[in-house]
């Protein structure tokens, strides 16, 4: 189905709903599917589902008729619905605080654009590009092969956070990652340099563990 597909998994199954989709189209598919699954699974046990939403942020409405539809099958349940985007509540923290710097342009090849506060990346950043920041950058647009630099030029303490999966380079501080060697860059998530002095990836849902302060500056603004 075109605006749904379903993939087994280890522990349940993931559903993926296109961002470029009608919402309640896929709603109606996703019935259908559900449907399909309930009567070919025999299992007694409860089968889990996660959705997966691409660069497309569900309302509190949407999801909220999401998981009405999946858990109204019995033995069903939603563990999460997750996007390659940042959340709402957490661009709008960002944008709360001072010195933080929108990007909504491309960044084309030979172009480097630097900033001294935190920025949020809307626009794209192509190979040869390089978008540089002396705090955090967050990435919801698109990095097609350029560079991003977060901690310019030797802060080691700022983050790269989001969907940086086919960038060129992460940079924080003097540290460096070449992405395609790194199969931790995903999306959701970020990339921060650890105490051991090395730049690690981590799912964004562990930032509470591993950057407590960072963390809770984003919750209170």
């Amino acid at each position: 189905m075109a605006n749904v597909s379903l993939r087994g998994r280890s522990d349940g199954y993931e559903l993926e709903i296109p961002a470029e989709s009608n919402f309640e189209e896929s709603l109606a598919d996703l019935k259908k599917l559900l449907q399909k699954v309930r009567d070919q699974d025999n299992s007694v046990k409860e089968i889990a589902f996660s959705v997966q939403t691409g660069h497309r942020l569900l309302t509190t409405s949407q999801q909220a008729e999401l998981t009405k539809l999946i858990t109204e099958f019995d033995k069903f349940k939603l563990t999460g619905i997750t996007a390659d985007v940042l959340s709402e509540p957490t661009v709008e923290n960002l944008l709360k605080t001072q010195h933080v710097s929108i990007v909504p342009q491309i960044i084309r090849s030979g172009q480097e654009l630097s900033f001294e506060g935190d920025v949020i990346l809307l626009g794209s950043v192509h190979q040869g590009g390089m978008l540089k920041s002396a705090k955090n950058i967050y990435v919801i647009g698109d990095v097609e092969g350029g560079i991003l630099h977060a901690g310019f030029p030797n802060h080691r303490e700022a983050i790269v956070a989001g969907d940086v999966s086919t960038a060129g380079q992460v940079r924080i501080g003097n540290y460096i990652s070449v992405v395609a060697d790194n199969p931790d860059f995903q999306a959701q998530t970020f990339a921060h340099v650890n105490d051991q002095g090395e730049l690690v990836v981590e799912p964004l849902s562990t930032m509470r563990k591993s950057m407590p302060e960072l963390y809770r500056k984003l919750e209170d603004k």
